[in-house]
């Protein structure tokens, strides 16, 4: 009986696994040839996501059975095709990035000296000021470069033994030449070869949760090593100017630079993807009215080329129909890929103008073989080509702006015509004097078209916006409406024709006209954005869950009126509003407490659900680089709220106050804490409420409790504190439920020892944010015997010339039996402790499912 009851059973599931896979053949029919591509697509992209790369012989197994299981159970040819298609992809994904971790400079070589023979691939970007003790006059340039062969390698000479390789001919470098000369810097230009002394990196970068993953940017980039110009070391040698797109590039540039026109800078950035030019308050601007990608070289710019070319071709090919009495035209699909094609060298070949090329190279090739290619097959034809170029592609925003922008009017515009019993394009017959005719009619439907497209394109780009960018521009809605039409049709064209005619004054004039609106556009741009809500901070429900809930919503939003359920789309702005509907709800009593990874420098954030108090910024750097607007604001603002209940300045060292200024630009701060007088020096609102942190005083946020330790001006001898010494650092014993966090900022072992005997009865602490980043003057037997830290956290740089933290200060910590954290090592550190609970959890963001994360841990 129980045998026939198995049986039944096992029936019931064959039958039920045949109607499934039933309804997927009927998936495959419907979608047509487009069904193979987003295999191929989706492969490529699954491989990317894995934690690990596998073996490929494991790659192999796994689609043979699957084959196997198809033909056993399908018996049909399309699911055989698309599990070699699938194969296709994964192998050829599997192949990309092991060939990519290979050509990555290995951690054994991490701070070698070399001297290279380079030549130069990318336009220099030049920052005024070479750095600390530099001179006025000097200058600090960034470049790309390709090794074109290895001069001298000490790693070498020495024997060193290292796996794979220390560095390879052909290997792109991203370098930086700090206090360059005047007569090096005239020769630094795109395409120049050299022979340059140079100490490389590893290819490593910070890692934190919800902000910009530049290891990950490098791998996509193919970069193999960062590092900077000694040059004393080794006399830096010019070999001379190479020619190429490159030189063309750096000449047109140079050009651009020296003509009497507007708005240089943006002209460069339209024409060559030349962005390093545009200042902070111009690039704030773009993105808080959410123009941003007028900038960029986009689909809108390729397009435009394209189509440009396109109507002079057509023109000049009926020209030749004239007098041949043959139409000829290909000649115009001829010129319009090539001026797209030399456009897209022109501009550097981004990502997104490598998107527009392939998109149009499809369109204008179908049109001229007289096929006719369904959008959505052009759309998975365009998405498979891109991947196939650099499968990492989906994991930067560009990608997804891109695709999904498109993806929305695809959708959007995928409904059926209306139909009246009226003619909707010709005339009707009207009484005498009436206004509407078909002409008035027309113009409607384009300005409804227009509103229509900004409205998908922003229902489109609302959840990518808040994943990416912790917020999104509501002005941008509107604006866009004028912008994209002037920029396409007026800017565009002068800029690219000027551009031709550069040499000529009929292409200085017309530079002159495109500076001229350009101008005007960034002053409407400044008007709207004092006049109109723009840029506004978002968090999503960070889990998977949330995320596919939210794209479910917006693609049922986007698809055509008519169909049954589509308003539920709104939904998806549930995941959305959750940040904010947990404010109206009873707080979950947690405390977060999250250890940032900004390199050689220091930033903390506590959270519970009823405040968030940020200890320390993260240093800055003379180019502009800033931890506090580039790693400290986007990881507040996807937590929700672009508001601060607290900042506090330990002191005025760069690594801990430089990001004041980047995270203050992005983040409304409510109150700051600094040592002695540091406040006045600090660029702060006027709104921002300012006071000292001073020992023996307490104060209650929320639900958690600060008692400020140091400094004491008792001990320091009334003497004024200006903050800015290690000394005048704010110790801070911050208490929750029972869960005792003490910050040190870099005192020495001078201050460890004086408040061991200030506070002589004092509990142990649950966590130490370690004084000066585990430097040998501090983290003293002193200390650790008073605050008997369960676990301490380092933040230091990897492998950074300070020595971070230091061997004896780690033995010291483990003989007193803490748990040991490095940000170094493990990027942040995150831990969570939940009410009742002494036991934290603890999350370390180099622990995330990226292979290239793992692939370092290997090593």
């Amino acid at each position: 009986m129980a045998l026939g009851m198995e049986l039944w059973s096992f029936r019931e599931r064959i039958q039920q696994l045949s109607h499934l896979l039933a309804k997927a053949r009927g998936i495959v029919v419907y979608m047509g040839p487009s069904i193979y591509l987003w295999v191929y697509s989706l492969s490529i992209i699954a491989v990317g996501c894995l934690a690990r790369l596998p073996a490929e012989s494991t790659l192999w197994a796994l689609y043979l059975s699957l084959a196997l299981f198809a033909w056993v159970v399908i018996r049909r040819w399309r699911p055989l095709a698309l599990i070699f298609l699938s194969f296709i992809g994964a192998t050829w994904a599997l192949h990309s990035h092991e060939a990519s971790l290979d050509r990555r400079l290995p951690l054994g070589a991490h701070g070698a000296d070399f001297v290279l023979q380079l030549n130069l691939v990318s336009l220099p970007e030049l920052n005024e000021g070479g750095g600390f003790g530099a001179s006025s006059e000097s200058h600090t340039v960034r470049f790309r470069a390709r090794v074109v062969d290895i001069v001298s390698s000490p790693l070498a000479e020495e024997g060193a033994q290292l796996a794979p390789p220390e560095l390879s001919i052909g290997s792109l470098l991203n370098l930086t030449w700090y206090r360059v000369d005047g007569e090096a810097l005239a020769r630094l230009r795109g395409g120049s070869q050299w022979i340059l002394p140079v100490r490389l990196r590893s290819p490593r970068g910070s890692v934190n949760p919800h902000t910009f993953d530049y290891e990950g940017w490098l791998l996509r980039e193919g970069i193999t090593a960062t590092g900077y110009v000694r040059p004393r070391d080794y006399p830096p040698q010019w070999l001379g100017q190479g020619n190429g797109i490159i030189e063309l590039r750096d000449e047109l540039r140079s050009q651009i630079s020296q003509l009497p026109i507007q708005r240089p800078d943006l002209i460069a950035a339209l024409l060559l993807g030349d962005r390093s030019q545009l200042s902070e308050g111009d690039t704030d601007l773009l993105k808080r009215t959410g123009t941003g990608h007028l900038i960029a070289i986009s689909g809108l710019h390729v397009g435009m080329v394209a189509g440009c070319i396109l109507l002079m071709g057509t023109i000049l090919a009926k020209g030749i129909g004239l007098f041949t009495g043959t139409s000829r035209f290909g000649i115009a699909i001829g010129l319009a890929l090539v001026a797209s094609l030399a456009y897209t060298l022109i501009a550097g070949v981004p990502l997104s103008a490598q998107r527009a090329l392939v998109m149009t190279w499809v369109l204008l090739l179908g049109w001229h073989w007289r096929r006719r290619l369904g959008a959505g097959f052009a759309f998975s034809l365009a998405l498979a080509i891109v991947l196939s170029l650099q499968p990492l592609a989906f994991y930067s925003a560009g990608f997804w702006l891109s695709f999904v922008a498109v993806g929305s009017l695809l959708l959007g515009f995928s409904g059926r015509i209306a139909l009246s019993r009226e003619p909707q394009w010709g005339p009707k017959a009207e009484a005498p004097g009436a206004v509407t005719s078909w002409q008035h009619r027309f113009s409607q439907l384009s300005l409804w078209q227009l509103l229509r497209s900004q409205w998908l394109i922003a229902i489109g780009l609302f959840i990518p916006s808040i994943i990416y960018f912790s917020g999104f521009s509501f002005s941008g809605v509107l604006v866009n409406l004028v912008a994209i039409p002037w920029m396409g049709l007026s800017i565009l064209p002068s800029l690219m024709l000027g551009a031709v005619f550069i040499d000529t004054q009929l292409g200085v004039w017309l530079l002159q006209f495109a500076g001229w609106q350009l101008d005007l556009l960034m002053t409407a741009l400044n008007i709207v954005d004092h006049s109109i809500p723009g840029f506004r901070g978002f968090a999503i429900a960070s889990t998977a869950l949330g995320i596919v809930i939210a794209g479910l919503g917006a693609v049922l939003l986007l698809l055509p009126k008519g169909l049954p359920g589509r308003k539920l789309g709104w939904l998806f702005f549930l995941p959305v509003a959750q940040p904010w509907l947990s404010t109206l709800t009873p707080a979950d009593e947690r405390l977060k407490l999250s250890v940032l990874d900004v390199g050689q420098g220091l930033s903390v954030v506590i959270s519970t659900g009823k405040s968030r108090i940020v200890y320390d910024a993260g240093p800055s750097i003379p180019s502009g680089w800033s931890a506090g607007g580039s790693i400290v604001a986007p990881y507040l603002m996807s937590s929700g709220g672009s508001e601060l209940d607290v900042l506090i300045v330990s002191h005025g060292d760069r690594d801990h106050a430089g990001g004041v200024e980047g995270l203050l630009r992005n983040i409304e701060a409510k109150k700051l804490y600094a040592p002695g007088t540091l406040a006045s020096n600090l660029p702060l609102s006027p709104a921002t409420i300012t006071e000292q942190c001073r020992a023996g005083t307490e104060e209650q946020l929320g639900d958690i409790s600060f008692r400020w330790l140091w400094p004491s001006l008792t001990a320091q001898g009334e003497e004024l504190l200006d903050g800015e010494e290690n000394d005048h650092s704010c110790v801070i014993l911050a208490e929750w439920q029972g869960v005792r966090l003490l910050l040190t900022g870099d005192i020495s072992r001078k201050v460890e020892y004086q408040l061991s005997k200030m506070y002589p009865q004092f509990p142990a602490v649950d966590v130490l944010i370690a004084p000066h980043h585990g430097s040998r003057s501090s983290s003293s037997v002193a200390l650790l015997e008073w605050a008997r830290p369960k676990r301490v956290v380092f933040s230091a740089g990897f492998r950074h010339h300070f020595g971070h933290p230091h061997t004896d200060v780690v033995k010291r910590y483990q003989n007193f039996g803490a748990s040991i954290f490095s940000t170094a090592e493990s990027g942040a550190v995150e831990f969570f402790w939940r009410a009742g609970e002494q036991e934290p959890q603890i999350l370390q963001a180099r622990l995330a499912p990226r292979f290239w994360y793992a692939s370092h841990n290997r090593e």
